[in-house]
Order: C-alpha cells, then structure tokens, then sequence
C-alpha cells in the first residue's frame, strides 16, 4: 500500500517510543520497497525475504539512532535495505546471472552502477509520480500511459480510442499539465518543467 512520505515521520517517531503496532504500520506502508531493492541487488528472491526481515529487526533496534536531519525516513529504510542486501551477498557468496561479481574493490565508484543514494531517489520520484498519476481521472491516465509507457503517436491514440485527434491532444496538454505543476510541487528545488 503507498503511503505519503509525511505519514512515515510520526510511525517511526511511535517506533522510537517502543510502539510495536506502530512498527507494524511502518512496516506495511514500506515493506514492497524494501523488498524490491533488496531483491534489485540479490536476484534472489528467499534472500530477499530474509533481508527484508533483518531491516525491520534493525529498524526496531535502531530507531533512536534515526535523525531527520540527515534523512527522510524511507531513505534511511532503503539505505539500510541496500546495506543488508550487499551484506548477504558477501556472506552467502551468492552469484547469479543479473549479478555483477563484488571485486575486492568493490567500494570504488562504478560509473556504471548507481549508487544507494541514486536509487533512493529515484524510489522517491517514482513515488511521487504515482501519487501525481492518481490526480488524473482514468481517461487521461489511460491517455498518458499510452503516450508514455505504450509510446503511441498522438495519431496512434486517437485510432485506439476512437476519439478525434484534437481532443486527444487537448487531454494530453491537460494531463502532462497537471502533473507537471504536481512534480514541482514535490520537487521544487529539481526545477520540474
């Protein structure tokens, strides 16, 4: 279930006070995101599930140590997440296809390979499109995925609806409009134009 950002400042403020219910409520609005970086660098998914198991201990554990000013509270989770991942690749040696082998200098920068702090934010822009996305009603939506995500020409679109080209094209200014004065507001320092 997505959750706001906001709502995970006063659960993780319970879960310093002790609050096991409100660990549970942590753990429910951000488990799929700690589960999915934590499978992006395993490819495994048992592994997975055991470091999604562990980032949860350590956040019961460590949850004074949590400070606001150095990081929002799903960044300090993925962060944590990824480390536990690279960790049980280190202890378990474990090698697939998807996986790159971890050289002795693994801490080099790989320009290839973006780091924790790259992949946390783009779990946040990610998130904030999809919160963005849910201010559109499902025509425009569905219009917006098929340009985007399906790439169709506006041409392409209005054969697939039915509906007249201009009218296509005025959804779609109405829609990208929308969501780019949505972004903005959420990033408005990144200039969102």
């Amino acid at each position: 279930m997505a959750h706001d950002q906001a709502e995970l400042y006063p659960l993780l403020a319970q879960v310093q006070r002790g609050d096991q219910q409100a660990l549970g409520n942590f753990y429910d609005a951000t488990v799929g995101r700690v589960y999915a970086i934590a499978l992006k660098v395993t490819a495994n998914p048992a592994l997975a599930e055991e470091i999604v198991s562990d980032v949860y201990l350590q956040v019961w554990r460590a949850a004074g140590s949590y400070s606001a000013e150095r990081a929002t509270p799903l960044a300090w989770l993925l962060m944590m997440a990824h480390s536990r991942a690279i960790d049980a690749l280190r202890k378990e040696s474990v090698t697939t296809k998807q996986q790159v082998e971890l050289s002795d200098d693994f801490e080099a920068a790989d320009p290839d390979t973006p780091n924790p702090l790259d992949l946390t934010l783009a779990v946040e822009a990610d998130s904030a499109l999809q919160t963005a996305l849910q201010l559109l009603d499902a025509p425009q939506r569905q219009l917006i995925a098929l340009a985007f995500y399906r790439g169709l020409s506006h041409q392409e679109i209005a054969a697939h609806t039915g509906e007249p080209l201009g009218t296509i094209k005025t959804q779609l200014r109405r829609a990208q409009a929308i969501l780019r004065a949505a972004l903005a507001d959420s990033f408005p320092d990144r200039g969102v134009s």
